[in-house]
């Protein structure tokens, strides 16, 4: 029996037969043994497993402030459930901007480390002079997806550098549709939580305002605490994470049928 439990009739080219074993693997099998050592899909269950938890500990804290908003309906005289609510609302506030750290410093940074293991996996299926100090370092650049090629030289762009490298080597059709666009948005969001917390200054909240309008990011993807009519707050919806998680899928399964399509 060959490893991985294959094992071939008697009557047939043992060859012929891996070839269709490997045939009729899942893309998902190919992305993996392209990145060797990391396992993506178990470490995407541990985010998706989080996720829900979080999602399920906001409805259990919005059924309680529910409760305790229609107690305060009914006796508006009692400064202590006054006090109570005022406490409550702060809480379930910046509870919904941890739960949304929590989410953008789990997906961004994953995201951005299953590209550079996909790209450093391709590299080094290309045949190259082990010796050739030139070749190397030439490689070095042209793999990186955390720069992008300009007329100016090089320069750091994550978004930019994974979408230019994956129409360079021919990954970029199958890729998801969306992905340029759903990690810009990631992305900025990351950039802006881990950088400002969760209030962030009033002309980071405007610019940001102003891009989910000119890149056209969907409505969904956002929620806002709001203050005098303007967002204050910016939290990742439960549709965006969902969004995401399923764009990991489609990375995987796309460079799994990217490698299966070209022999990989």
């Amino acid at each position: 029996m060959t490893q991985g439990g294959f094992d071939p009739p008697p009557d047939e080219d043992p060859a012929e037969g891996i070839r269709r074993w490997v045939e009729r693997l899942p893309p998902s099998a190919h992305t993996q043994w392209l990145l060797r050592h990391s396992l993506p899909g178990e470490q995407l269950a541990a985010i998706k497993d989080l996720l829900h938890r979080n999602q399920q500990a906001a409805a259990a804290t919005q059924i309680k402030f529910d409760e305790l908003k229609q107690q305060r309906e009914a006796d508006p005289d009692n400064e202590q459930l006054d006090n109570l609510y005022d406490e409550r609302f702060w809480r379930a506030v910046f509870m919904d901007s941890a739960h949304s750290m929590s989410a953008v410093g789990m997906l961004a940074p994953f995201i951005e480390s299953l590209f550079v293991a996909i790209f450093d996996g391709l590299r080094k299926r290309q045949v190259s002079d082990a010796g050739d100090t030139r070749r190397q370092r030439a490689d070095d650049h042209f793999w990186n997806p955390q720069i992008v090629f300009g007329r100016e030289g090089p320069r750091g762009d994550l978004v930019a550098g994974i979408d230019q490298l994956a129409e360079s080597c021919g990954l970029k059709p199958y890729l998801p549709n969306d992905y340029r666009k759903t990690l810009s948005a990631l992305f900025a969001y990351r950039n802006n939580m881990l950088h400002n917390g969760f209030e962030w200054p009033t002309e980071t909240i405007g610019r940001f305002s102003n891009r989910i309008a000119s890149e056209k990011w969907p409505e969904a993807w956002f929620t806002s605490a709001d203050r005098d009519g303007k967002p204050w707050l910016y939290y990742m919806s439960p549709d965006f994470c969902s969004h995401c998680v399923d764009l990991i899928d489609g990375i995987i399964d796309g460079t799994g049928r990217y490698l299966k399509e070209r022999g990989g």
